[in-house]
């Protein structure tokens, strides 16, 4: 069976179909994706999508490039389709992947990430996510087969000339947010203290694995504020209890993709020399020294974010690699 714009990819059938079997009907908009299921047994429906009911359709599956000839309006027809199923419905899509598509390849081609987050942008749950023929393409076999364990593995999802995604819809709206949220960028949010005492000495700590001088602060904790996390992250690398005050500041930077809050932080009860980290395999030194050999002793990205705290309290600032 050779594939035309309208017709279902071989190896993407051979994928999809343990995932329809058990449908009772599937709908397509595609005559020729119905000819190929209800050969392989599959009870399946032709209809226009613009005649569709809202929640009538318990599997759709568009096979034939639908998703790809929309184009722009991609988004939109995905939004389209989620509406037509009912809840817990299934959705099968393949399209032209983006590194390795036919020559016979129609409109849009895709990443398995860019397909990834359009579907899932809809609360679509993805139950699969492969590429039909990858392994054997990479082996270079002359006719590629389908190979369920193999071509779903993460590095060959962009490894063959079509990709397909089988999900359900989300039953509740959690878990509509749930699926919408797990397409998101993963950013890494941090916070930070810059605190000083009444004498207007920074608190600065050694980190040994950086192997620099910078201020008390790490990644805030799942399920943690970052007002928490700039607290404990200044008792456990400094041994100092603080009392947070605003955001001194908000910083970014692209490797890795993080956000750094910094608080304006005072000591609680007398400073004291002689402070220990919690954390002695993290921090080998604490230290309070004046503001001027706090810039000078601090990495220079460190050093940078001080400067921007004091002189633009509240500001932003995107910076580069440290």
């Amino acid at each position: 069976m050779t594939q035309t714009p309208d017709r279902p990819d071989p190896l993407v059938l051979t994928a999809v179909l343990p995932w329809l079997r058990d449908a009772v009907q599937v709908a397509t908009p595609s005559a020729a994706v119905a000819e190929a299921l209800e050969a392989e047994g599959v009870p399946t429906m032709v209809t226009p999508v613009e005649q569709w009911q809202p929640g009538s359709v318990t599997a759709l599956g568009l096979l034939a490039g639908e998703l790809s000839t929309a184009g722009e309006h991609a988004e939109g027809f995905v939004a389209r389709a989620v509406e037509l199923l009912a809840p817990d419905g299934m959705l099968a899509v393949a399209v032209p992947g983006a590194v390795a598509p036919s020559p016979d390849a129609v409109g849009r081609r895709y990443g398995s990430e860019e397909l990834r987050r359009t579907l899932g942008h809809h609360g679509v749950d993805l139950q699969l996510l492969c590429a039909p023929g990858a392994a054997a393409k990479v082996r270079g076999e002359p006719v590629p087969t389908y190979e369920a364990e193999l071509d779903r593995l993460p590095g060959l999802l962009d490894a063959a000339p079509h990709l397909l995604a089988v999900g359900r819809t989300a039953g509740s709206a959690a878990a509509r947010s749930r699926a919408f949220f797990g397409t998101l960028p993963q950013k890494v949010v941090a916070a930070a203290v810059l605190c000083r005492d009444s004498r207007g000495r920074l608190l600065i700590v050694h980190d040994t694995f950086k192997r620099h001088w910078t201020i008390p602060g790490g990644v805030v904790d799942a399920h943690e504020g970052p007002g928490d996390a700039a607290v404990r992250e200044a008792w456990e690398e400094a041994g100092v209890r603080v009392a947070i005050r605003e955001v001194a500041g908000v910083f970014s930077a692209s490797w890795p993709d993080r956000v750094v809050l910094i608080y304006r932080a005072e000591p609680v009860g007398v400073v004291e020399p002689g402070h220990q980290p919690v954390h002695t395999h993290e921090i080998d030194a604490v230290a309070w020294v004046p503001l001027v050999e706090a810039l000078r002793r601090l990495a220079p990205f460190v050093a940078e974010q001080v400067r921007h705290c004091l002189e633009h309290p509240g500001g932003s600032l995107r910076q580069g690699c440290p």
